[in-house]
C-alpha cells in the first residue's frame, strides 16, 4: 500500500468538511453501483487558469489521509505541493496558502494541495501511473451541462480497479480518492464499490469551450 508518511497523523486532523472543487467528479460505470461526490452549486474557478496551455494537464488520483479547512495558520505560508507528511503535516497543512500556485510534484509524493474553494487535503501518492489518460471528450449531458468523459487506459483501470477495492469497507476520509487535475483537487468523493470500468465524468458549470479545453488538456 502507497500511504507510507501519513501514518500517525489521520487520527489527529480527521475532520468533516464540504467536499467542494472545480466541478463534481463521478466514477461512471461500477460494476455494482457508482460513487459520487456532492455538488456545492458554487461557481468554481476554472481548470485552466488564463495563459495555461491546454496541453499541460495532469491528471491524478490520489487516496485521502486528511482534509481540513479554514484561514492560512503560522507563517511563512506554503504554496500547496510536496510535503513529507508525518508528525509535522498538521502544521504545514495550517501554513498551506491556497491562493498561491500549486509547486510542481511527483507521482511518488506525499502532497498537500487545495481544491477552488480552500479546502486543503493532505494526500498519498498518485495510485496510477505517468499518462494514465487513454481518452478524454467533451459532450453535453442529459441536462444539457457540458462534462468531460475520461477513459482510463488499460493499466490504469486495472490500477484504479485495485484502488476501489482497497478502499471499500475503510472509514472516512480514507475511503476517499481525490481527483486531481494541474495540481487542483477537482473533488474526492468516498469509494463505495469496486469499480472496474476506468470510466469518470467531470461535470461543470463547464461552457463548451471550457469543458473542450480540459478534455484538450487530458487527451
Amino acid at each position: 500500500m502507497r500511504s507510507r508518511g501519513w501514518v500517525g497523523v489521520t487520527v489527529v486532523l480527521i475532520l468533516a468538511v464540504l467536499v467542494a472543487g472545480i466541478g463534481a467528479a463521478a466514477f461512471v460505470g461500477g460494476e455494482s453501483g457508482d460513487s459520487d461526490g456532492p455538488d456545492t452549486g458554487t461557481t468554481p474557478t476554472p481548470v485552466l487558469t488564463p495563459g495555461e496551455s491546454a496541453a499541460s494537464g495532469v491528471f491524478q488520483l490520489r487516496q485521502v489521509f486528511f482534509q481540513e479547512s479554514g484561514q492560512v495558520q503560522g507563517e511563512p505560508p506554503m504554496r500547496p505541493g510536496p510535503t513529507d507528511g508525518g508528525k509535522d503535516a498538521g502544521r504545514e497543512l495550517q501554513r498551506v496558502d491556497c491562493t498561491l500556485k500549486p509547486r510542481p510534484m511527483k507521482d511518488s509524493d506525499n502532497v498537500i494541495l487545495c481544491d477552488a474553494f480552500g479546502f486543503r487535503y493532505g494526500l498519498g501518492p498518485s495510485e496510477l501511473l505517468a499518462n494514465p489518460v487513454a481518452s478524454a471528450e467533451a459532450g453535453q449531458a442529459t441536462s444539457d451541462e457540458w462534462v468531460v468523459t475520461v477513459q482510463l487506459t488499460d493499466d490504469a483501470t486495472a490500477e484504479f480497479t485495485d484502488l476501489t477495492q482497497r478502499l471499500v469497507g475503510v472509514g472516512p476520509p480514507l475511503n476517499q480518492v481525490a481527483v486531481v487535475i494541474n495540481g487542483v483537487v477537482v473533488t474526492a468523493p468516498a469509494v463505495q464499490e469496486t469499480i472496474t470500468t476506468g470510466l469518470l465524468q467531470i461535470s461543470g458549470p463547464l461552457n463548451e469551450q471550457e469543458a473542450a479545453a480540459l478534455a484538450l488538456s487530458l487527451s
